[in-house]
């Protein structure tokens, strides 16, 4: 039996997925597409059930991407029962989709999430009016506090039915819906015959692909003489009634409330306000630096000294006991790896992941879209193209990938550029953190997040000049304010960071035994001595530290961790002095993204343009490294 999951964006679809179905999922992209859906299992009453989390999508039309694979996965897959997932602070704008679902003759059964917020309004929902004018079951949730969700699985499961509501269209409207019908055959179609109707007029691909050439011609001819008689295109007069009927039912079951103005709704209004919005979002920057510097620099201390004091040892004697300098040799590379994790990974990278949780989780991330759509538009982008670079900020594979979401082409390749010379992953945060600013002072990481800042404005600038075009609009709902939860928080934590775990310590690992295996043959020096002159002179940085940088190509938090083995110690204040530890954070920052990102670029983008971005990129960290270090020489 298969469930799937439908909904608007951030209506919390996923965070009930996940107390449906744990964290043990499988996730994979839609067949020619980079569009990600994830598949897991729930038990109840010993019958195993298939969950499909849909992509986030307002509308069944297939307009964007994110909406015509939900679409197709619903055509394709034609789940048992559909969970619409409805933001129940925002129901007039969810009712739409579920108007949509209910009429493709789905089982339906309604989520009305985040209904904790509803209580504490000044209106509540009357939830027994509302099951009675849709004809379907509707069951109020909590997902973060995993309020509901064992009765929404029974309901899904036990009580789904067909709801015979029907959306109450203009009288045209209606009469074309039964001119369309009167052509169609039951027998062609699992859907009902209003639904194929409708769907074909909005232009539902899945739909008209399958239609007979007479039906589709028909379809052509009738849209075009309701627009030469409206005055507007059918599909907008259908979303129209749409929105007509969900704003007539939300006033029916939305009745007062008690309460007052809430702390949270309080929140929301300062949040939103430029003038007190804008001094929050640089205080919580500010607070989310002076944490990874000042936390993530303590954790880095004790997890450090507690290895030393054991692991380390541990090595030590090992390779003492061995007669080859080799086998020595690679023993220390893996204990300084072992160092190298645990001087990376859980200080900086872990802390900034659940930092990054916490603030998704408390709908901050979506005001600050909001607030930053008018500085955007400078750059030739809008306000949501600031998700993608908060992506970016923990991994910029999923970050290029997340420009699908802007509304053209040009406007994706403008922030696939900013996010890749200038948003620095979690990797490099924890270059930038964990070496300058831990040994050199948080002055000088602060500059280095200042430098990148003001490269995100000169570059945004500077391409929205030369790629001339308007930049599209943007509509996008502003949640309420919550308290996040720690159960989910760590979650998502645990998912993001999994893959450092599992992917970047082996790599680390295989690297340390090939260069200490280098150093132990004497080879390592001869590959160094033809960079040695623009390392030192240029850069002013030891000639090894090439090394360190062309491991960060494969991944960025190898290029410290490598530094740290051909160191030989995770003190980088005894091996670089804070000028050299700044030039080489600020080159590492800006350099080539990792072969990962350069993949998915040349995906997106094609070759060309990935080549063009790398070594755009590899050229703008080498100049900006060689102009960093003249000016400190001064």
């Amino acid at each position: 039996m298969q469930i799937a999951l439908a909904g608007n964006p951030n209506v919390g679809k996923s965070i009930i997925f996940s107390q449906l179905t744990g964290v043990g999922v499988v996730s994979a992209n839609y067949p020619g597409t980079t569009i990600e859906f994830t598949e897991g299992k729930a038990k109840l009453m010993g019958m195993t059930v298939t969950v499909i989390d849909l992509p986030g999508t307002y509308s069944l039309a297939g307009s964007t991407e994110d909406e015509r694979v939900a679409t197709s996965l619903l055509f394709e897959r034609r789940p048992d029962t559909v969970i619409a997932v409805l933001d129940a602070t925002r129901l007039e704008r969810n009712l739409v989709l579920l108007f949509e679902l209910i009429e493709s003759g789905y089982n339906v059964v309604a989520a009305l999430n985040m209904y904790d917020i509803v209580r504490k309004s000044k209106l509540r929902i009357d939830v027994e009016r509302l099951e009675r004018i849709l004809m379907m079951p509707m069951v109020p949730t909590v997902a973060p506090k995993g309020e509901g969700v064992d009765s929404l699985l029974y309901t899904s499961l036990q009580l789904r039915r067909r709801s015979e509501f029907k959306v109450r269209y203009d009288s045209h409207i209606e009469e074309i819906v039964e001119k369309l019908q009167s052509l169609l055959r039951e027998e062609d179609w699992e859907y009902p015959l209003r639904s194929v109707a409708i769907r074909l007029l909005a232009g539902d691909s899945n739909v008209l692909e399958r239609a007979k050439p007479e039906v589709r011609e028909l379809v052509g001819k009738l849209k075009d003489e309701f627009e030469k008689t409206h005055g507007e295109d059918v599909v907008v007069h259908i979303q129209r009634d749409r929105f007509g009927e969900a704003g007539r039912i939300a006033n029916e079951v939305l009745v007062p409330s008690a309460s007052s103005k809430t702390q949270k709704e309080l929140a929301t209004d300062i949040t939103l306000r430029p003038s007190t919005g804008i001094p929050i979002l640089l205080g919580v920057l500010a607070l989310v630096f002076v944490i990874l510097v000042f936390v993530g620099g303590m954790i880095e201390g004790v997890l450090v000294g507690a290895y030393s004091e054991s692991g380390r040892l541990f090595f030590e004697d090992l390779g003492a006991g061995s007669e080859s300098a080799v086998v020595a040799g690679i023993l220390q590379g893996i204990s300084l790896s072992i160092e190298a994790m645990l001087a990376l990974v859980i200080p900086y990278i872990l802390v900034f992941y659940i930092m990054l949780s916490v603030l998704e989780d408390t709908g901050y991330l979506v005001r600050v879209v909001s607030l930053l759509d008018g500085v955007m538009h400078r750059l030739g982008l809008h306000g949501r193209a600031v998700i993608p670079m908060v992506v970016g900020f923990g991994c910029n594979v999923p970050a290029i990938l997340a420009t699908r979401a802007m509304g053209s082409k040009r406007e994706r390749l403008i922030l696939a550029v900013l996010i890749t010379m200038a948003v620095p992953c979690s990797a490099q945060t924890a270059i930038i953190v964990g070496s300058v600013g831990k040994y050199a002072g948080a002055q000088w990481a602060l500059l280095i997040y200042v430098i990148l800042f003001a490269m995100i404005a000169v570059l945004g600038l500077a391409l929205n000049r030369f790629i001339k075009f308007e930049p599209t609009g943007m509509c996008v709902e502003i949640p309420d304010m919550r308290w996040p939860n720690a159960r989910q928080t760590l979650i998502k934590t645990y998912i993001r960071i999994k893959e450092f775990l599992t992917i970047a310590f082996p790599l680390l690992l295989a690297g340390s035994v090939v260069l200490e295996t280098l150093l132990a043959l004497e080879l390592l020096q001869e590959l160094v001595d033809p960079m040695e002159p623009f390392m030192m002179g240029a850069l002013g940085l030891p000639a090894i530290t090439a090394v360190a940088i062309v491991f960060g190509i494969l991944r960025k938090e190898m290029a410290l961790q490598m530094l740290m083995v051909l160191a030989g110690e995770t003190n980088l204040a005894l091996f670089l002095t804070n000028e050299q530890m700044f030039v080489f954070a600020l080159v590492m920052a800006v350099f080539m993204p990792c072969l990962a990102a350069f993949a998915v670029l040349m995906k997106e983008f094609g070759l060309k343009s990935a080549v063009l971005v790398t070594a755009s990129s590899i050229a703008l960290a080498l100049l900006m490294g060689t102009v960093a270090n003249a000016i400190l020489q001064l």
